[in-house]
């Protein structure tokens, strides 16, 4: 079995993995506008309630997730992305990451074994392969958002303990699981 390693981070809130997943609602950093964050929270309120629970999804975008500051991150909260099973934070020089590990948004994260991925821009080993992200079926597209399926699942790998992680794309066909066995939570 083959796979291509499609995100790496060394700042990842989880633990275990989880396979199987296919969509990703993803903000491309590329063309991203910072005044434009409520909107996009708006528009990913609107991919969540299409997906809700039948399909768990990778959210993916620029700055702070679930800021009170729409000009720190995208100001979503905890029922515009309930059915995200993995939350990518990309960093930008013009938009930099830093996280708040400690705030209400992120109790939720943990307390629903939501994977959470921290790409520093300033970290050269940490990687979001974005091309790779827009070569995939665009379900539907917004402004500012795109609803993305893989041909085939994705697999979410988080060490807790060092506080590393990888998402990749199999070369296989396997359903949506989570190994409760493996995972203490992500």
């Amino acid at each position: 079995n083959t796979a291509k390693i499609i995100c790496k981070s060394n700042v990842v809130l989880g633990n275990g993995k989880s396979e199987g997943i296919k969509n990703i609602i993803f903000v491309n950093p590329k063309t991203f506008q910072a005044d434009k964050t409520s909107e996009i929270a708006k528009e990913i309120e609107y991919y969540n309630k299409i997906l809700g629970l039948k399909k768990s999804y990778i959210l993916a975008g620029p700055g702070r997730w679930g800021s009170t500051d729409p000009w720190l991150g995208i100001p979503v909260n905890w029922t515009q992305i309930s059915g995200a099973k993995v939350i990518i934070e990309i960093g930008m020089e013009e938009f930099p990451v830093d996280p708040s590990f400690g705030s209400h948004f992120f109790q939720n994260v943990t307390g629903m074994r939501i994977g959470y991925f921290t790409i520093n821009h300033k970290d050269k080993s940490d990687s979001l392969d974005i091309g790779w992200i827009l070569n995939q079926k665009i379900i539907d597209m917004k402004s500012h958002t795109l609803w993305i399926e893989t041909k085939k699942p994705l697999e979410v790998i988080i060490d807790g303990q060092t506080g590393k992680g990888n998402i990749q794309y199999l070369h296989k066909a396997i359903p949506e699981s989570m190994d409760e066995e493996l995972s203490t939570g992500i």
